[in-house]
């Protein structure tokens, strides 16, 4: 449930704002061979397919939809599932290195749920502040992200991400669950035919075992 790899949406975001027509398009298809999110594997460390497509104004309004597959446990059984992801936007540059926006996005899943979560990030050259706060579990996520540009166009991203009054997910003992907990990841990107790139990641979570994922992505 829930979103994008943050390697994903960054590169997204890049290309749109690169574009020069008044309206620009961009999106991208994904095989991953797990779902990702804030530390967690929301496919149950199985395969997961997502897809994005965004249209942005020059004056930087933006909006998009996403479909992502993922995976649950319940009653011991193994669900398959899908969300789709409503989002939109404004996103300013003030000046070459220093940038900020403010979005929403609608999380809709097979099974009937839906939250919605409000962002403000602050982007300044290769580093990104993100504020994340989600209506349904009435939890703050914040994160950091730092990019470092490697060899044949390659990027890497430093992720760290903090969870707080997010006692609802259920980390920790019974009797007092954990309302703070932290993630850090290492994700890299590596284009290698036209279009397309490789997608590589590592994570951990406070409460949960390393997760890993590889994936391939083309760009729209």
């Amino acid at each position: 449930m829930k979103k994008l790899t943050a390697i994903a949406l960054t590169l997204v975001a890049s290309q749109a704002l690169a574009a020069e027509a008044p309206v620009s398009a961009s999106g991208y298809m994904m095989g991953l061979s797990n779902y990702l999110w804030r530390g967690q594997s929301i496919s149950l460390d199985n395969p997961s397919l997502q897809s994005d497509f965004m249209l942005e104004h020059e004056l930087g309004l933006y909006g998009g939809v996403s479909y992502e597959t993922y995976r649950y446990e319940d009653g011991g059984a193994e669900i398959k599932d899908y969300e789709i992801d409503y989002y939109g936007g404004y996103y300013h540059m003030f000046n070459d290195d220093l940038g900020m926006g403010l979005s929403a996005m609608k999380y809709t899943f097979g099974d009937g749920g839906d939250t919605l979560e409000y962002t403000v990030s602050v982007d300044y050259r290769s580093l990104s502040a993100t504020v994340n706060y989600d209506e349904d579990v009435e939890a703050w996520y914040g994160e950091l992200n730092y990019s470092v540009a490697l060899f044949a166009d390659s990027t890497l991203v430093v992720h760290g991400g903090w969870f707080t009054d997010a006692e609802n997910y259920g980390y920790g003992d019974e009797s007092s669950p954990a309302d703070e907990f932290y993630d850090v990841a290492l994700r890299y990107d590596y284009p290698f035919w036209d279009k397309f790139s490789l997608l590589l990641e590592a994570s951990y979570h406070e409460y949960e075992d390393d997760h890993y994922m590889i994936g391939v992505a083309y760009w729209l």
